[in-house]
């Protein structure tokens, strides 16, 4: 009987060592938790995850995690290649609207210390998901069976991407672009996905392609609405919907964010988009930002006004139509008076400077002191000076003196 126990514990072991060695690209932790798995870029760029077992049925009764940790600045991309996951049809009898209850596969963010912070996404059913790219350089998949139906499982292609493109947005709208638009795509960067989510289940979100040219074979872009139920579950994945314009794209009403993906492997092709959240306002409500002219009812927000890109839908420019120029007459009149208040700024500063020069001058020549030459002419002025002044006082003094001599003698 002892043999027995230890026979099956060597044979468990072996199917355990061989069952943690060809899981595909990931590594155990060193805490040893069952089916925990802790993968990080410093080790590989890029991997795959599946189920275990994986492409045979996954066994029940699993609770398996692969946390995905990446550097500060870094981001993650994940790829689906399989999904076969129980799930019940969704009450809506649409494709790829599943109930996860009992078997599924959550992706959510993580923060610093490796706590959930946001759900992307819970999968189950047979359709393949689209490709997800974090906020965050860490994430984490959580797989859970129960006791009854198995199937095939999943797999998914991971990388950690460093490349400023695509990313998770809950605005009011913006402008996508390609990396490095209007020029080529950087060699780095060969796939970026755009996550528009809806702040509000009554807004709608419109993409409008303004340039595109991705007519090469390496080169894809796409659009993805998606929907996931109050547990966070994906109940939908389709494309997006085209409106009366084959160059822009809106969610259906019961979509919860719109996806934009774009791929260049070999630095080729290029987009430019606007993309914005509108609200539905009825005839009698009231838009609290602007009311678009050919889309009636459609409001969106004051921001967006002006901005130098249309977004209020196809056909309707209403909100670019009233602007001002950013530049044009009015500009210039404004650059000519303060080219002439400068000039005459320096003007003023000129004649000050000259006036000053000019009376400090006629200080010199007033106050100054007397060189030695200026010294030696002012003695001779004054000796003639006192020479002239000396004669006519001896003449008078004569003439005196002949006076009293004459009148003493008639006396």
């Amino acid at each position: 009987m002892a043999c027995n126990a230890v026979g099956r514990g060597y044979v468990w072991g072996v199917v355990t060592l061989l069952t943690l060695t060809l899981m595909p690209a990931v590594k155990l932790t060193q805490s040893q938790e069952p089916c925990r798995y802790v993968y990080r870029s410093d080790d590989a760029p890029d991997g795959v995850l599946a189920s275990p077992g994986f492409p045979a049925d996954y066994p029940e009764r699993q609770f398996c995690t692969y946390v995905l940790q990446g550097k500060p600045g870094e981001r993650l991309r994940l790829k689906f290649n399989a999904l076969e996951i129980e799930g019940a049809p969704h009450e809506s009898n649409r494709p790829c609207f599943f109930t996860c209850h009992h078997d599924y596969l959550e992706v959510e963010e993580l923060n610093d210390v490796d706590q959930p912070v946001r759900t992307l996404g819970r999968y189950c059913g047979n359709c393949v998901p689209p490709t997800l790219v974090t906020s965050r350089p860490r994430a984490q998949l959580t797989f859970v069976t129960d006791e009854t139906k198995n199937y095939g499982g999943f797999q998914v292609e991971f990388n950690f991407i460093t490349n400023d493109c695509g990313g998770t947005y809950r605005v009011a709208g913006g402008v996508l672009e390609s990396p490095g638009y209007p020029g080529p795509v950087p060699a780095s960067v060969f796939q970026c996905e755009w996550v528009l989510e809806l702040s509000s289940p009554n807004n709608d979100v419109s993409v409008q392609f303004l340039d595109m040219d991705i007519a090469y074979e390496d080169a894809e872009l796409q659009t993805y609405q998606v929907k996931h139920d109050v547990t966070g579950a994906l109940v939908m994945a389709e494309p997006a919907k085209s409106s009366d314009s084959p160059d822009v794209m809106e969610t259906s009403p019961d979509a919860t964010a719109l996806i934009v993906s774009f791929t260049s492997k070999t630095g080729r092709g290029r987009f430019r988009a606007s993309w914005t959240q509108f609200t539905h306002v009825p005839a009698n409500g009231t838009c609290e930002g602007f009311l678009c002219a050919v889309h009636a009812g459609r409001c969106i927000h004051s921001a967006l006004v002006c901005n130098g890109f249309p977004n209020c839908g196809s056909r309707d420019n209403s909100d670019e139509r009233d602007c001002q120029p950013p530049s044009g007459g009015s500009d210039n009149v404004v650059v000519g008076i303060v080219v002439a208040l400068v000039l005459a700024v320096l003007l003023l500063i000129a004649a000050a400077c000259v006036g000053h020069a000019y009376r400090q001058r006629q200080v010199d020549k007033r106050g100054r002191p007397l060189r030695s030459t200026d010294a030696r002419s002012s003695t001779r002025s004054n000796r003639r000076l006192k020479e002239n002044m000396k004669v006519p006082t001896e003449e008078g003094e004569e003439e005196e003196a002949r006076g009293l001599t004459d009148r003493g003698q008639h006396a």
